[in-house]
């Protein structure tokens, strides 16, 4: 019975360490990354996000490249300026916590209460408050098969202390506001592609 208290209090104290260190990693505002550098492929997914934009009536002038193939410790949103191909902003992004996801990699889902992120284009629509919490939070609105329940499963994007969430795309506090300026400049719906 010791010898089960003793893994149980283990785990526990590991879970809390996790917690605590990602939390002040956030709040840091990434001072901890392991690597800053950009993909190879961003260049080409920004291209194809124009092309994507253009195609369907959306913003050409900026977009949203989030890609969840990094891991919480490297920066892995991004906000492109469509014509140049410049990156406006680079943030660390957090992932749902569902299925066998952890702190440093998600697991993928379009189905209800999974707490999984889910990849694909997503509109982003209004800010609102957040149900639960005290702050605010953009709406977003999956196009593709894989995130078409986004809305349904009230999938948002906000700003978190932490790199998990209950499926939502997170960021920062400090990135969120710089974030929501630019989106609320924008006459026409950004669109953020999430990608593995």
């Amino acid at each position: 019975m010791a010898q089960i208290n003793r893994k149980v209090m283990l785990k526990k104290i590991v879970k809390t360490i996790s917690v605590i260190f990602c939390s002040l990693f956030a709040i840091a505002g990434g001072v901890f990354i392991i690597s800053s550098s950009n993909p190879s492929d961003l260049q080409a997914r920004a291209v194809e996000l124009r092309s994507y934009c253009r195609s369907r009536g959306y913003d050409t002038d900026y977009g949203i490249l989030v890609d969840y193939g990094r891991h919480s410790f490297q920066q892995r949103l991004y906000v492109v300026d469509l014509n140049t191909g410049d990156i406006v902003m680079r943030s660390l992004c957090g992932h749902g916590r569902g299925g066998n996801s952890n702190m440093f990699k998600g697991e993928f889902s379009n189905v209800s209460g999974s707490h999984c992120s889910s990849l694909g284009h997503y509109k982003i629509g209004k800010e609102r408050r957040m149900y639960n919490y005290p702050v605010n939070a953009f709406e977003l609105d999956g196009l593709d098969k894989t995130n078409s329940n986004a809305r349904a499963r009230a999938i948002l994007l906000h700003p978190s202390i932490g790199p998990r969430s209950l499926g939502c795309i997170t960021l920062p506090f400090h990135r969120y506001k710089r974030l929501a300026k630019m989106l609320h400049m924008q006459c026409v719906s950004v669109i953020m592609w999430v990608y593995e």
